[in-house]
């Protein structure tokens, strides 16, 4: 389940990125810049936001509800590392019959 998680987070991440870098940014038209107040909406100029700032709006809050969860998750695991076998030092003055002289 934690692997499923953290390949959508990837994801998420990525789609995230992808979708601002498509983002036009405000006042990049020349025509802008000169006072030329067209809009460029692509449902009219009443939407306040376009489709793919809801897009990136509702990707971001999927990136940071994973990310709040997978740090809680990685948090509460409480597990114990358990050697298979247990590690002891050689006594002094012994040398190990596996060592060169």
């Amino acid at each position: 389940m934690q692997t499923f998680l953290i390949f959508f987070y990837i994801l998420t991440a990525l789609l995230l990125i992808a979708f601002i870098l498509f983002q036009q940014g405000k006042g990049s038209d020349i025509g802008s810049a000169f006072g030329g107040g067209t809009s460029n909406t692509m449902f009219g100029p009443n939407s306040s936001l376009s489709p793919l700032a809801k897009i990136t709006a509702v990707l971001s809050l999927i990136f940071l509800t994973l990310s709040f969860y997978l740090t809680f998750q990685a948090r509460s695991i409480d597990q114990e590392i358990i050697f298979k076998e247990e590690i002891t030092k050689p006594k002094e003055g012994i040398v190990p019959d596996s060592l060169p002289e």
